[in-house]
């Protein structure tokens, strides 16, 4: 007969070339929390990129729609200021930050209230307070939802701005209700596709409330800009022109006079305020602008034989006298 013998676990041995688990005394389970820990951060960092990809499209879009809102009360296209990505996000970035801070805040919110929620899940499965939350929070869900829908309707400019997040916050909210609906002992989970088509249709649906709102509050920040214009044209800075050659700038509050340079007739336009510098160009208000006659003038920062002098004296009355009228063409 043959003693029978007991077999030996094997040994478990480090892999060749890897001093870490030689030298650090790694145990295997470490091993997995430090990789998982590593792989956590991974996550957080794309998430971060995606993120700041999505904030860096809001500010493009936000003001690329207050742009076009506020040409349109000027009277011109928006596409005549020829302004660039950089104009866009130079003129959104203080007033958008208000949308990604109320995301920021729900999030927390949401990261408050679910941990409330497993708190009470460990007392128990059969946990009425948990129970009625995870079979009931959808009601919730669809009743913000239709709360948006209402704000949406109420023609206030505050609702119109965040109609948008608060139906994006009940899509989310939904989301998050179905996955503790899920739990249940009763429950029906969903299948992987299914599963997978709810959540991308409603990443879809809240990229589009994003937007949504970043595009009423650019219209209503726009409009409301606009609508003060009249009011601020007195207020912008003021700009006077020298020209080698008459450039025809007729206008309500443009007054032209003809001073002489070493012999040559120079033209001198007074009654013009700067509003903006895009694409190479300034583009001038005139003193007496109204919302019923109001003219844009566009110029080329650099031309040669056209100079710009910024002043302080909003009237010009102080320098007007050193500059004489010009004298009228024979018929």
């Amino acid at each position: 007969m043959q003693a029978a013998t007991a077999a030996r676990p094997p040994e478990t041995l480090a892999p060749a070339g890897d001093p870490d688990a030689a030298d650090s005394g790694d145990t295997p389970r470490e091993s997995s929390e430090t990789r998982a820990l590593r792989g956590g951060v991974v996550k957080a960092l794309l998430a971060v990129v995606a993120n700041v990809g999505v904030l860096t499209a809001l500010l493009v879009y936000f003001g690329w729609v207050r742009s076009d809102r506020f040409a349109s009360a000027l009277g011109i296209d928006e596409a005549i200021l020829g302004m660039t990505v950089d104009d866009y996000l130079r003129r959104s970035v203080q007033s958008v930050f208000i949308l990604p801070l109320a995301a920021a805040g729900t999030g927390l919110a949401w990261v408050a209230f679910d941990q409330w929620w497993r708190r009470r899940r460990r007392l128990g499965e059969d946990d009425r307070v948990a129970v009625l939350v995870a079979r009931w929070l959808w009601t919730v869900a669809v009743g913000i939802f239709a709360l948006g829908i209402v704000l949406g309707l109420v023609g206030y400019a505050a609702t119109f701005i965040a109609a948008p997040l608060v139906c994006a916050a009940g899509l989310l909210l939904l989301l998050y209700a179905l996955n503790l609906r899920a739990v249940l002992p009763d429950a029906t989970p969903f299948a992987p596709l299914t599963d997978g088509v709810l959540r991308g249709s409603i990443a879809v649906l809240v990229a589009i409330g994003l937007f949504w709102s970043a595009t009423n509050f650019a219209m209503v920040e726009g409009t409301q800009i606009a609508q003060a214009f009249p009011s601020r044209v007195s207020q912008l800075p003021s700009l006077e022109v020298d020209s080698a050659e008459p450039l025809d700038i007729v206008a309500p509050g443009v007054s032209m006079s003809c001073p002489e340079d070493e012999g040559r007739t120079r033209y001198h336009y007074r009654g013009l305020k700067y509003l903006e510098s895009t694409g190479g160009n300034y583009f001038l208000v005139s003193d007496g602008w109204t919302p019923d006659y109001g003219v844009v003038v566009i110029l080329p920062m650099t031309s040669e034989g056209i100079r710009y002098t910024f002043v302080r004296d909003t009237s010009g009355a102080a320098r007007a006298a050193e500059y004489p009228p010009c004298e009228e063409e024979p018929s």
